[in-house]
């Protein structure tokens, strides 16, 4: 009884998983596969800690006797895992919107767009024309929009 239970929770976990991947890989997708340099370190140190793995295996264990492309691949396992899992459970997502804000969505496309940069950067205060229209549509934002000047009778 207790195998079915455990073999049922196993399928939902993966189940789930699969699903997580999926939505986190649309929006490393969406954000054009950007990830902070300090994921980029984590991967490297852990590609460093793999080489001395490699390195100090001693002559007769079995990643010794593989080919050199067994070896590239035992020491790539690690920064792969790193990247996996720093997609996977959002860090990718939080470092995003930390660094360039939480998207918006277009009211005219309702596709996501980054936030403006910051207003007072600017000289006068306004944001600079490609700022005020949206990527993927290029229609102006209603906050951007200019007023009319007539009136309508």
């Amino acid at each position: 009884m207790s195998e079915v239970v455990f073999y049922g929770l196993r399928i939902l976990s993966a189940v789930f998983f699969i699903f997580v991947a999926i939505v986190s890989l649309r929006f490393w997708r969406r954000t054009r596969f950007w990830l902070p340099k300090y994921a980029h370190w984590l991967a490297a140190i852990a590609g460093v800690v793999m080489l001395c793995c490699l390195a100090g295996a001693p002559a007769d264990a079995p990643i010794r006797k593989q080919g050199p492309i067994a070896n590239l691949l035992f020491v790539l396992v690690l920064p792969a895992i790193i990247y996996v899992l720093f997609v996977l459970y959002g860090g990718q997502q939080a470092a995003y919107e930390r660094r360039f804000g939480i998207p918006s969505l277009c009211p005219h496309c309702k596709l996501p767009v980054p936030a403006p940069h910051n207003p007072d950067s600017k000289p006068n205060g306004k944001l600079s024309d490609p700022e005020q229209r949206c990527p993927h549509c290029g229609q102006m934002f209603a906050s951007q929009v200019p007023a009319e000047t007539g009136t309508r009778g």
